[in-house]
């Protein structure tokens, strides 16, 4: 099985566009956020239950991103609008596709 390393957002970025096991940060300025999934299942991201959470940040608690399709693959992705006033600072958050080691993060800047 070959192994790959998702990558999170090289440096601050505005409106990032990040795999979901990744994390990534956004810059301020940002008002979106666009999760890709490379795997051939759906994934869905959740609140992990802590005052920092998706509906803090996003308004919502659960994001499923679609799997990818096509030949040749594309990457399934969702678009998330940050709300205005968002408090700034950490966002964890499960997943249900990403593997066992920590949940990934968003720092919102």
């Amino acid at each position: 099985m070959k192994k790959h390393k998702h990558r999170d957002s090289v440096g601050d970025s505005v409106n990032p566009t990040f795999d979901v096991c990744a994390g990534a940060t956004a810059s301020p300025g940002s008002s979106t956020l666009t999760f890709t999934n490379h795997r051939n299942k759906p994934c869905t991201i959740s609140d992990d239950g802590t005052a920092m959470s998706l509906q803090t940040l996003l308004g919502v608690s659960s994001i499923t991103i679609p799997a990818k399709t096509g030949t040749p693959p594309v990457n399934g992705s969702s678009t998330a609008t940050i709300l205005p006033g968002a408090p700034t600072g950490t966002y964890t958050y499960n997943t249900s596709c990403c593997p066992q080691g920590g949940n990934p993060q968003i720092v919102y800047q």
